[in-house]
Parts: C-alpha cells; sequence; structure tokens
C-alpha cells in the first residue's frame, strides 16, 4: 500500500525552519546594492553561523596566504556569490550528514557526495559558459534533499522498488514514484519551497533526475542548470561518492549534453570525468576540514 502523501507532506511542514539569520543573509546577498558592512552585522549576530564561515574560509580549499579573522575580512577576500554558497555549505552540513537506513547511507555519506557533486557542478558550469557557477554549485549541494524524508518509506518498499526496477528497466526514482507515489527529487522541491529557496534551485531539485521533463513542464525552467546537476550526479556516482543503495539506478540523459553544448564522443565525456576526478583531492580536503578531521 502507497504511503499517505499527505502524510509525507506533513513531515515536510514539521521540519524545523532554517535559521531565520541564515536565511536573511542568503536574501541580502541577493539585493544588488548590499554592502560589506550590512551583512557582516547579520552574520556577526549569531556566533554559530559566524564560527561556520570563519573555519570555511580558513580551510585549504580556499587558501588564503594569512588567517581571515573577521567576517569583515571573510567578504572581501570571498566576494558575495562564494559567501552565499557558503552559507548553503552550512545549511547543507546540518541537514545532509544523517544517516539513511532506506538507501544504506551512513553518517556523513549523503553530505560527502552533495559536496561533491557541488564542486563538479560548479567545475561544469564554469566550463560550460553556464552564467552563475555559484548557484550551479548550490543546486547540486541540495539536489538529494527529498531523501532525508523518504528514506524511511524506500526502506519499507525496497524490495518493490527494485522488482521494478529489474522488470521494466526504469530508473530508481520512477519505481519511487509507482511504489510509494512520490520521489525523492518531488518530496525536496517541497522541502526547498518551504525554506523560501530560490525558484531555479527547487526546480533543479524536481527535476535533476529528468532534465527534458523541466522544459515540458514549465518553458521557464532553466534547463542548462538542471542539465549541469543532472550530468553531475551521475558523474558522482560513477566516481562512488556515498553512492547508497540506490547507486547507479539512474539513466543518464544524453541530450543534458546538448542543451551545454559538449560533444557526446567518448573522447569528450572521458576528458571530463578525468578532469572532475582531479578535484577530488580538494573535495577530501573540504570535507575533512568541516568535519574538524583536518
Amino acid at each position: 500500500m502507497k504511503p499517505d502523501i499527505s502524510k509525507v507532506v506533513e513531515k515536510v511542514d514539521k521540519l524545523p525552519e532554517l535559521n531565520a539569520v541564515v536565511l536573511q543573509v542568503a536574501k541580502m546577498l541577493d539585493k544588488p546594492d548590499i554592502t560589506v558592512n550590512e551583512l557582516s552585522k547579520v552574520i556577526s549576530s549569531d556566533a554559530s553561523l559566524t564560527s561556520q564561515l570563519l573555519k570555511l574560509c580558513n580551510s585549504a580549499h580556499y587558501g588564503f596566504s594569512r588567517k581571515v579573522t573577521s567576517i569583515n575580512d571573510a567578504i572581501s577576500k570571498l566576494g558575495f556569490k562564494t559567501l552565499k554558497n557558503l552559507i548553503f555549505v552550512a545549511i547543507s552540513h546540518g541537514l545532509l550528514k544523517t544517516d539513511l537506513k532506506g538507501y544504506d547511507l551512513e553518517e556523513g555519506q549523503l553530505w560527502h557526495n552533495a559536496i561533491s557533486c557541488a564542486v563538479y557542478c560548479k567545475y561544469l558550469a564554469v566550463t560550460s559558459h553556464y552564467q552563475d557557477p555559484d548557484l550551479a554549485f548550490t543546486a547540486g549541494l541540495l539536489r538529494d534533499i527529498g531523501k532525508i524524508i523518504i528514506h524511511e518509506y524506500v526502506k519499507e518498499g525496497y524490495d518493490e522498488i527494485i522488482s521494478l526496477i529489474n522488470t521494466n528497466n526504469i530508473s530508481f526514482s520512477n519505481a519511487e514514484c509507482q511504489i510509494l507515489g512520490f520521489d525523492h527529487c518531488q518530496i525536496g522541491s517541497k522541502i526547498a519551497t518551504k525554506w523560501n529557496f530560490p525558484e531555479k534551485l527547487i526546480e533543479s531539485i524536481e527535476h535533476h533526475h529528468s532534465p527534458d521533463q523541466a522544459l515540458r513542464v514549465n518553458c521557464s525552467s532553466d534547463v542548462k542548470l538542471v542539465s549541469i546537476v543532472h550530468i553531475c550526479d551521475s558523474i558522482t556516482m560513477m566516481l562512488g561518492t556515498g553512492i547508497g543503495s540506490d547507486g547507479m539506478m539512474y539513466h543518464l540523459e544524453l541530450k543534458s549534453f546538448e542543451h551545454l553544448d559538449i560533444p557526446q564522443q567518448s573522447k569528450s565525456l572521458e576528458c571530463l570525468i578525468s578532469n572532475m576526478v582531479e578535484l577530488n583531492s580538494e573535495i577530501e580536503a573540504l570535507v575533512g576540514f568541516i568535519n574538524g578531521n583536518k
């Protein structure tokens, strides 16, 4: 029997509101006339956020020659867009570090997967000349937030989901929909809507396994962003970072490469994946630092 969708939505509604300061800062960063002093004042009102951001700024990932000791200094060095990335990194660490038994993911694995995909997305956005690589980073980071709600239902229906995949040769998310009545992408978009995330982020979360569907249901969708997340999601899984029980059970839509003007020849794809593998030491350093291992 399919779960009651109203109860699933109720779980979304009962999620705690995001830190008010975090949301305020994220919205302020969208204003073209915002100043460093205004941002610094709001961020500094939250000791935990201040501590997290300074810790991230001083990680090897950013490689500043001297220690960053103030929010003003951090903003000046990083710039507004990168600061917004770090705000969402702080959000994601709290959300995604938990274990998800339904997807066979131990504590920290989903978050490690998310950071990896985010770094790959930013790289692909730059190489494909997408207008906002930092938005691509955030989209890759948050694409799987729906898993934090539905993993219990996936655990209960896992055998049916796998049977359907094997019988009909469909993706894991399609099987989730047929067995549960919803998938982690749909529930993720509801979470993003609840927390007032930008519309482009909501769309990329909802359609990251089905970029062509984004075009069919909404002609205003940022199909390039959705395609970037879709491709990098697949590559993250291929490279084995926090793949979980759903692992390689998704279909890569080759048309996504067309949306980014990337040739589909095997040499081009091999080169792309090889370049992303070279980012892994950077990813490991960032993850290790944030987790307090370095």
